[in-house]
């Protein structure tokens, strides 16, 4: 899976937890650092997660699974 093949609404879970669905919220071009993807727990969530991942990161597969919708 190339980074580019990203996109907005996409889905992933980390292997060793795969309960927690993982959406992309938005792609960022940040200066001096590769590409990455704000991902967002999906949910209703009393406090929702986010986190920034690199969407070389988001491609290995040692650490998130694309998935389809749930």
């Amino acid at each position: 899976m190339k980074p580019t093949s990203i996109k907005v609404g996409d889905k992933f879970i980390k292997p060793k937890v795969p309960n927690i669905v993982w959406i992309v919220n938005r792609l960022v071009n940040l200066p001096g650092l590769p590409p990455h993807a704000e991902l967002k727990v999906q949910g209703n969530l009393e406090r929702p997660q986010k986190m920034m991942m690199s969407l070389g990161a988001l491609t290995d597969p040692r650490m998130f699974h694309r998935i389809e919708d749930r």
